[in-house]
């Protein structure tokens, strides 16, 4: 064999190996030497998981929607989205972290295990921890990124929205600077949408969920505007936790609702009343009161008027009124829930609660974690 045809074979073996090994690393210092330029995190949507349970006081803040606020604004950072649920209490989820199929587990700071193989990041000024696997360059991305963020007028504004709003649970604070919610602008824009004074429509969504993003009712409602799996999915909403899905489709919601009720009330203080009284009881009852009000000739353009006709709809014997068509209602929760508002509406607005006698809250709401069986897609990004 000649030299000739000797080196021709051998270049022909020896290109492939030197283009392999330029594109792939093959050792760790090259692996993180590509990473180091292209960021660990690029690219990849991140799986995090928001574990704080009980310490999620409103004592102390609203703690998941910030941290829900925050992992997602990271995320945006790195452009490739995040998928964020909360925990579910059965799983252990320092073994996904271990096992790479979660990137972020968020927990109380004074609930960080003391576990090898793990790295805890604080999101700047809050009482909670990211935990990561254990990773140089992921550490380095994420605690600089938390760095350079906290040190913006954003983030003040995002501060300023979880911490110094209105919380009459918070210690030692009253003043809200002009703030109610985390939610302000969100929750404007979908007042708009309805016809209402913003303050009006932040009053339903603090006597829903106190502005809490993981509210889960007794029934099953989830959410900032506590809505159930069937009207999410009637407005296609992918992620009841996000606070721009639920806001807006709680307000095309209310919209459907108005425009039902608008024939029926006398006035647009009035049509308000009605309103909220079907967003929580539902149309159908609302429209069996009006039915059994008209039949006994009551006024039927006015809410409080229109009260006046739930002893008889709390009776069994309501059942053989043809004009029912959802059976007995005990409707004392749907009135204390509508004066609730109210109240709450003249409190944003700075002055005493028209209902004197009645409570500025609406009944207490179970604040969960969003159990596994629940039927609701979540996700973000």
């Amino acid at each position: 064999m000649g030299l000739k045809r000797v080196t021709k074979k051998f270049l022909r073996y020896l290109i492939p190996i030197l283009l392999i090994s330029l594109v792939i690393p093959v050792t760790e210092t090259g692996r993180m030497a590509l990473q180091a330029v292209n960021g660990p995190y690029e690219g990849k949507r991140l799986r995090c998981v928001i574990a704080l349970g009980d310490y999620d006081q409103l004592s102390k803040g609203y703690l998941t929607g910030y941290n829900y606020e925050m992992l997602t604004r990271f995320a945006d950072s790195l452009a490739g989205g995040a998928k964020v649920v909360l925990a579910d209490p059965r799983r252990n989820y320092l073994d996904s972290l271990a096992q790479d199929s979660l990137d972020i587990l968020v927990l109380p700071a004074p609930e960080v295990p003391q576990a090898k193989g793990f790295s805890a990041v604080f999101p700047v000024d809050s009482q909670t921890v990211w935990l990561i696997k254990s990773d140089y360059l992921k550490q380095r991305k994420l605690s600089g990124w938390m760095t350079s963020f906290g040190a913006t007028d954003e983030y003040a504004s995002v501060k300023g929205r979880f911490f110094g709003g209105y919380n009459p649970y918070l210690k030692g604070r009253k003043k809200t600077d002009g703030i109610i919610s985390p939610y302000d602008e969100l929750i404007k824009a979908g007042a708009g949408k309805i016809g209402w004074d913003w303050r009006m429509f932040a009053a339903l969504i603090w006597s829903e969920s106190k502005f809490r993003i993981q509210a889960l009712s007794p029934r099953g409602a989830f959410g900032l505007m506590q809505m159930m799996p069937g009207t999410a999915s009637r407005y296609e909403v992918e992620d009841l936790l996000n606070p721009r899905e639920n806001i807006e489709a709680g307000a095309e919601y209310l919209v459907r609702l108005q425009n039902m009720f608008r024939g029926y009330a006398a006035d647009e203080e009035e049509l308000v009343k009605y309103t909220l009284a079907a967003y929580n009881a539902g149309e159908g009852r609302v429209m069996d009161m009006i039915a059994v009000a008209r039949s006994s000739g009551m006024d039927t353009t006015r809410w409080d008027a229109m009260t006046g006709v739930l002893p008889s709809m709390d009776q069994d014997s309501i059942s053989l009124n043809g004009n029912v068509r959802h059976g007995r209602f005990n409707g004392g929760e749907t009135r204390a829930y509508v004066r609730s508002v109210l109240n709450q509406f003249d409190i944003f607005c700075g002055i005493s609660p028209r209902y004197a006698d009645a409570p500025s809250d609406s009944l207490s709401t179970r604040l969960d974690s969003l159990p596994a069986s629940l039927p609701i897609p979540q996700g973000s990004g």
